[in-house]
């Protein structure tokens, strides 16, 4: 078990963009939207989860994979009520746990955070059905709610929860490269704002653990004139320890040319 910090200190510790708190859910264009359903993304989905789910890529049984959320007076679990039925709530990191609990239980009461291994969390399954919480969700998006409840009853096998967290995370890598690409693209043909958005989007609601869109809405920034995105960006990068492209960024904001690259040269 670890407790990352204090929650007054984790919380002010994972950075927040403003434009994202003020809009969290800024919708998809109509083209991107279309490529999300299209045969082609679910294809490369279905490639990435082959991948996670065969080794080396394949999470061992014995190490931490999930984390929960914990009281931090009694020591139970947190739950959400979902379709009428009590869910544990299970995040694929602890980065996104503490992006939940900022952004919907701000002014909850203080919670720790509890690392498991799939043959741990079998096991807290089991223990938690007796407290009638029947269901599981993995990875509840904070500023959409979407989510899928699973029957914790269903989940018997360390296996079974790796299989799980490969089809969620291999959506989740699907659709970081494809908002990405797109929001990139968008750049390059001047549509900015476009850009902007649709970063603002991969960040919010699909992963805030990928440097690629905090390098982009920097560079936005730049152009942009918009010195907070700027700040914030670099906040980001500096936080989540990626010195080349924190480096990318701030060479960016020095000389006030960008080139949007998926990568840092």
């Amino acid at each position: 078990m670890w407790d990352w910090l204090g929650r007054k200190k984790r919380t002010e510790a994972l950075p927040e963009y403003s434009a994202l708190r003020s809009a969290p859910n800024r919708g998809l264009p109509p083209e991107l939207a279309e490529m999300e359903k299209a045969e082609s993304f679910a294809g490369r989905a279905a490639e990435i989860e082959d991948e996670l789910r065969r080794l080396p890529r394949r999470p061992p049984d014995d190490e931490p994979l999930f984390t929960e959320l914990l009281g931090a007076t009694n020591s139970s679990v947190v739950t959400v009520t979902f379709d009428d039925g009590l869910c544990l709530q299970v995040f694929s990191t602890p980065l996104r746990a503490a992006d939940y609990v900022r952004t919907v239980l701000p002014g909850g009461p203080p919670v720790r955070y509890l690392s498991s291994s799939p043959l741990q969390l079998i096991r807290m399954l089991r223990d938690v059905e007796k407290s009638k919480i029947e269901y599981l969700i993995l990875d509840r998006c904070p500023r959409c709610f979407i989510a899928v409840r699973l029957a914790g009853r269903e989940m018997t096998t360390a296996n079974d929860l790796i299989n799980l967290w490969s089809i969620q995370k291999a959506t989740e890598l699907a659709r970081a490269d494809l908002y990405f690409s797109y929001a990139s693209e968008s750049a390059q043909a001047g549509r900015l704002e476009i850009a902007r958005d649709v970063a603002l989007e991969m960040v919010g609601h699909v992963s805030l653990e990928d440097p690629r869109p905090h390098v982009l809405l920097g560079q936005l920034g730049v152009r942009l004139k918009d010195r907070r995105l700027l700040r914030e960006a670099k906040v980001f990068l500096r936080f989540l320890k990626v010195d080349r492209w924190e480096q990318k960024l701030h060479q960016a904001a020095r000389s006030g040319s960008t080139e949007f690259q998926d990568h840092p040269s």
